[in-house]
């Protein structure tokens, strides 16, 4: 039965609906993109969350776009906080720099708080051997925040701690 369903679907030009579902890995991205740049907030919401599983799934364009949407909103404090949240589904080098650059151009202050520490956050997420030589570059520029750069430090301390103890009790 379930079979015939997806033949069904398939036939009718929608190969991405199965019998288990949406397959995000196949589903078209080109509405996505319009929530994503839409100026309604819920629709872009909706727009990032769905970037973020098709990244889960395996969809690279989606963490690509991601990335763009940095640049498309550089002085929306709200809506960067939520690409720097969505881009912790694109664990990648670009990611890392992107977020780096971030935190360098973007002076700290009571409208972009949030959104530094949403970022450092999302540094968290990341595998330590991605992020850890940015994370200790950050951590002693002088282009990023006295606050921000403690943040940062702790981490670095967080994982040599962390290493330490595995190495010791392994």
């Amino acid at each position: 039965m379930a079979s015939r369903i997806s033949q069904i679907f398939s036939a009718a030009g929608v190969p991405w609906l199965t019998e288990r579902g949406i397959d995000l890995s196949l589903y078209p991205i080109d509405s996505v993109l319009q929530q994503a740049l839409s100026p309604h907030e819920s629709e872009f919401r909706s727009g990032c969350s769905l970037l973020v599983s098709m990244c889960s799934a395996g969809r690279v364009e989606a963490g690509v776009f991601l990335l763009g949407l940095l640049r498309q909103y550089p002085d929306d404090y709200a809506r960067l906080t939520v690409i720097a949240a969505a881009l912790s589904s694109f664990r990648t080098v670009a990611t890392v720099n992107a977020l780096a650059e971030e935190l360098r151009r973007v002076k700290g202050s009571s409208s972009t708080r949030g959104y530094l520490r949403r970022i450092i956050a999302t540094f968290g997420l990341f595998p330590a051997p991605l992020v850890e030589e940015r994370i200790r570059e950050l951590s002693s520029d002088p282009r990023v925040g006295t606050r921000f750069r403690q943040r940062l430090r702790a981490m670095v301390d967080r994982n040599i701690d962390r290493d330490f103890d595995d190495d010791f009790y392994g």
